[in-house]
């Protein structure tokens, strides 16, 4: 049964700053017991929203996503989207295809809907259990779902924005860019506004990193890094890099743009200065916004597309 929530606003108390200081540390230094990002989302309930918990997309558990709403007693939305709903955001996020839960992202959901964005945070099936390309058509499910119903949770169908961090951000480039995916969709190019990548690891030899366990033995990068499936006609691109990131070589970043441009995909990029592979996405939570500019640099793409 699908949940229902109201998060309240409250204030950031002196143990919701020893909690900052935790989940710093925690997804830094990678050296906790809790998960830091779970923290993260219980620390950004700073304004009402309105959470709609557990919707399946697909059969498989793993394929459940939550909605984040404004709330009606504190929303701040688009004037000049009233009639047809609010805008949306895909969010997809990162853990080398092994790890990850859509609970411990609820930061992103909350951030973006206190921003006026109707926010659908999604889980998808990871490895070893399930392998590419298993979590990039559970990507293109999730879109296609959104655009079905997303009006009945006040969102708007036409206004649909895909963002993915890390990981994530391969899947929602290869679902929304490679036809191979994209055909079963079933939902028009039009439908969206943007596809907005974070640290995305998009041109690799998956073979030399643990990751490996995410894709097909006996199968070649070129057959699946998304930065040479890019297809004519692929709606417009935000790639994000974080300055401080050692994690994800910027080869991916600069291989991604050129796959854009020989598409002649509409692309623009960014650098999130001082941040690195983990703070750009932390950055993200409203009372982590000093770490990085991550957040501001998301909206101000998005009210630029709408």
């Amino acid at each position: 049964m699908n949940q229902q929530i109201i998060v309240k606003p409250s204030k950031l108390f002196g143990f919701k700053k020893l909690a900052i200081f935790g989940v710093v540390s925690g997804v830094v230094l990678g050296a906790c017991s809790y998960s830091p990002t779970r923290v993260l989302t219980a620390i950004s309930s700073m304004r009402g929203v309105a959470i709609i918990k557990d919707i399946q997309y697909g059969t498989d558990p793993r394929q459940g996503l939550d909605i984040y709403q404004p709330a009606p007693d504190d929303i701040s939305k688009p004037q000049n989207h009233l009639v047809g709903g609010l805008p949306v955001v895909v969010f997809i996020y990162g853990g080398s295809w092994q790890s990850g839960d859509k609970e411990g992202y609820g930061f992103v959901g909350r951030s973006l809907a206190q921003a006026g964005y109707v926010t659908v945070v999604m889980d998808y099936r990871l490895a070893p259990k399930n392998i590419y390309p298993d979590f990039v058509n559970d990507s293109v499910s999730a879109i296609s779902w959104v655009y079905q119903n997303i009006a009945q949770y006040g969102g708007n169908p036409n206004e649909i924005f895909v963002m993915g961090h890390s990981a994530g951000a391969f899947n929602a480039v290869a679902a929304v860019d490679d036809e191979r995916f994209w055909k079963n969709s079933h939902v028009p190019n039009s439908a969206i506004k943007g596809v907005i990548g974070l640290a995305g690891p998009y041109s690799y030899d998956f073979r030399e990193f643990d990751s490996k366990v995410a894709f097909p033995t006996n199968t070649k990068p070129e057959e699946i890094m998304p930065d040479g499936h890019v297809r004519v006609g692929a709606p417009p691109h935000y790639l994000l890099t974080a300055e401080k990131d050692t994690l994800v070589g910027i080869k991916n970043f600069l291989k991604m743009k050129r796959g854009l441009e020989r598409a002649n995909v509409p692309l623009e990029t960014g650098v999130v200065p001082k941040v690195n592979h983990i703070t750009m996405i932390v950055a993200m939570a409203t009372p982590m916004e000093w770490m990085g500019n991550t957040r501001q640099m998301v909206l101000d793409y998005m009210a630029s597309k709408l």
